[in-house]
């Protein structure tokens, strides 16, 4: 069965606080395979991979005659992940990209292509779900993300309680969260019995509406349920 590790050594009051505010933190897998519910059904899924000190995201939701691809990729330093690229695919086509590096990065596609200075760190929907499993909820400071078309710094992000979720036709605790920024809002939820894989992700910005829900999940080759 695949473990979490072990939170560091606190008082009973902080560690209290701890779990009310945040899941416990959790190493990254080597490798993980999941399979998700997009919204109306529509079968998805999401591979993590860690070669060296590399990491590769590919997400695939599989709407009939529509086929979306999302892919990221860095590197992980102390833990945390450093996106160097993401890309947003339609039916074979780039439909918008982000590179990130030296400051700035640049989004778009084609002519649309344009480079903006950062002053923090910026990171794709997919890299952050990942960044959060393993930080125990824990933003990094200064936050932008994109979609590969535009930024959208983040003030903080928000505990929204626990709920719970079928996985592998078992009921399993999740901690969610969300991110606001005006009207837009991204929400993640994290299994910490099944090492605090991301369990939903929710896309509410510009009046369009995702969602993922984790049926399956095989990580570091070992398929895992709850207990």
């Amino acid at each position: 069965m695949y473990r979490t590790r072990s939170l560091k050594t606190l008082s009973a009051a902080a560690l209290a606080a701890a779990l009310a505010s945040a899941p416990a933190r959790a190493e990254l897998p080597e490798t993980a395979e999941l399979h998700y519910s997009a919204s109306f059904g529509i079968p998805a899924e999401m591979t993590f991979s860690q070669n060296g000190s590399e990491y590769r995201i590919v997400a695939k939701i599989h709407v009939p005659l529509y086929k979306m691809r999302f892919e990221a990729g860095g590197t992980v330093e102390n833990g945390s992940l450093k996106p160097r690229y993401y890309r947003d695919t339609r039916n074979g086509k780039t439909y918008a990209e982000a590179r990130f590096g030296n400051g700035q990065v640049s989004l778009g596609r084609g002519s649309t292509v344009h480079t903006e200075k950062t002053s923090g760190n910026v990171m794709d929907l997919f890299s952050l779900s990942w960044q959060l499993a393993g930080s125990g909820g824990r933003l990094p400071e200064n936050l932008s993300v994109t979609n590969g078309k535009k930024l959208y710094p983040l003030g903080g992000i928000r505990p929204a309680g626990s709920g719970s979720l079928k996985i592998g036709g078992i009921r399993t605790t999740v901690d969610k969260f969300v991110l606001r920024r005006e009207a837009d809002s991204v929400s993640y939820a994290f299994a910490p019995a099944i090492g605090n894989v991301p369990a939903l992700i929710g896309y509410n910005v510009g009046g369009k509406r995702y969602s993922l829900t984790l049926k399956s999940a095989v990580v570091n080759g070992e398929k895992i349920q709850p207990e």
